[in-house]
């Protein structure tokens, strides 16, 4: 016998019904959570505790944002776990140190000072857990790329005598000159067998150099005021750049190379290749200059977001991008 025509028109009806409600939840959901039907979720950017990081972060975020790509910065409470959020999927993207992965990621003692081993041996080792190290260019100098944020010796610039030096070497031979110049160290890297001694003895210095004791800081207020001829911090520390110090050359490689590259998963990247067309520019483009005046720009009480996009903007440029007009 035929069923029925009416009640097989009713159940059609309820069935669409219910599906136009689950629809409306989904578009209402997505809505709530900030994505537009339709539109791909934010790229997720890692950054670590330090100003630095968070620095680097939130210039990878408006790298991307240059490029209508949308992203969001997830802040972390140690420099490990932006690794280890990258390697689990919770986030995208994040600025990398390849001496910090050395340690961390591989285990390894006594990172390389060479930027170029540094960097492909990370690289390999990162490649078979789907982690993209960006390939960057290697330029002599704090004004070539790439970044290198490297312990080393900071001297002040002009008017100073000691202006003209750029090298280690350089440092070295006025050391042998004036044996009563001071160092400013950090008195834990000055107490190590592998520290200051280390570098003493790599560069033919002698072992009996006065050192005055200086935390970073320290060491940068030191040199400024000219209580040391050279200060140990990091190369790219904004107070020593904000106060017109710069880092010398570590022409023999003595210090682990700590290279700044952007760091992705290969999976996002495959499914949004606009990531690796955004965030190019501070692999080829960041240098230990720029990332120095950034950070001092920070260190001086400018917003870090602010300095981000400027940076951003810059890196772009400098790659040879077309930039949209700011607001």
């Amino acid at each position: 016998m035929q069923r029925p025509l009416i009640p097989l028109v009713l159940l059609a009806a309820v069935l669409l019904l219910g599906a136009l409600t689950l629809l409306g939840r989904s578009a209402a959901s997505q809505e709530a959570d900030g994505v537009e039907e339709g539109a791909q979720p934010a790229v997720r950017v890692a950054a670590g505790p330090d100003a630095e990081s968070a620095l680097l972060a939130h210039t990878l975020a408006a790298l991307l944002e240059l490029e209508d790509v949308s992203a969001e910065v997830v802040s972390f409470g140690a420099a490990r776990d932006t690794r280890q959020a990258l390697a689990l999927g919770d986030v995208d993207v994040r600025p990398a140190y390849t001496g910090e992965t050395w340690l961390e990621g591989l285990g390894q003692a006594d990172p390389p000072g060479d930027p170029r081993t540094s960097f492909e041996e990370v690289r390999a080792h990162d490649a078979d857990q789907g982690l993209v190290w960006f390939r960057p260019r290697f330029l002599e100098g704090v004004d070539g790329p790439p970044a290198n944020a490297t312990f080393a010796f900071v001297v002040a610039g002009p008017p100073s005598v000691d202006a003209d030096l750029t090298t280690m070497s350089q440092l070295a031979s006025r050391l042998s000159a004036q044996p009563e110049a001071t160092l400013c160290v950090d008195p834990e890297f000055a107490a190590r067998p592998d520290g200051l001694r280390a570098v003493l003895s790599a560069y033919s210095v002698r072992s009996d150099q006065p050192v005055l004791a200086a935390a970073p800081e320290d060491a940068v207020r030191g040199v400024a005021v000219g209580e040391c001829i050279a200060g140990l911090t990091t190369a790219t520390d904004g107070v020593a750049w904000g106060a017109g110090l710069r880092p010398l050359e570590d022409d023999l490689r003595v210090f682990p190379a700590f290279v700044v590259l952007p760091q992705a998963r290969r999976d996002a990247m495959l499914r949004r290749p606009e990531i690796s067309v955004s965030i190019s520019p501070m692999a080829g483009q960041l240098t230990t200059e720029l990332l120095g005046t950034w950070n001092a720009r920070v260190a001086e009480g400018e917003l870090l977001e602010d300095v981000a996009t400027d940076a951003a903007r810059e890196l772009a440029s400098r790659a040879g991008r077309t930039l949209p007009d700011q607001g």
